[in-house]
C-alpha cells in the first residue's frame, strides 16, 4: 500500500491527481517510480509538469536524480508525451510516456493525462 501512495503523492504533486484506479501494490513493489528520493521528488514533479505544458508530441523531456540511496546509481527518466487530443467540452488530453531506468533495470509508465480547467493535469482512466 506504501508504494501505491508514493505513486499518488508524485502525481498529486505535479498537480495532476489520479482518477484511475492505481495500480495494485504487489505491480508497485521494488518499482523505479517509488524509489525516487523524497529530496528529488520536486524536480521530478517539474519535470512531468514541463513535458505535458511545454513538450511537442515526440519531445523529451530527460531528469536525474541527484540523491542516491545507499550509494545506488541515479534513477533517469525520459518523459515524452507522444499525443495530444481534444475530447468533449474541448478538454486537451496527452498521452505521456515515461522510460524509467536505473542501471540495467528499466521500466516503461504509460498514462493519458487531461487538462482541468483550473489548468492542473488528471490522470484520466479512458
Amino acid at each position: 500500500m506504501n508504494s501505491t501512495r508514493v505513486l499518488a503523492s508524485l502525481l498529486v504533486a505535479c498537480g495532476i491527481s489520479a482518477t484511475a484506479a492505481a495500480a495494485p501494490p504487489v505491480m508497485l513493489n521494488n518499482a523505479i517510480i517509488t524509489q525516487i528520493p523524497k529530496a528529488d521528488r520536486n524536480s521530478f514533479h517539474e519535470a512531468v509538469a514541463q513535458a505535458l505544458n511545454s513538450s511537442a508530441d515526440g519531445q523529451r523531456t530527460e531528469w536525474t536524480s541527484t540523491h542516491q540511496r545507499k550509494k545506488s546509481p541515479p534513477i533517469t527518466v525520459q518523459l515524452t508525451p507522444t499525443q495530444t487530443s481534444k475530447v468533449k467540452n474541448d478538454q486537451t488530453c496527452r498521452f505521456l510516456v515515461g522510460d524509467f531506468a536505473r542501471a540495467a533495470t528499466t521500466e516503461k509508465w504509460q498514462f493519458w493525462f487531461c487538462k482541468q480547467p483550473d489548468g492542473t493535469w488528471k490522470a484520466s482512466s479512458n
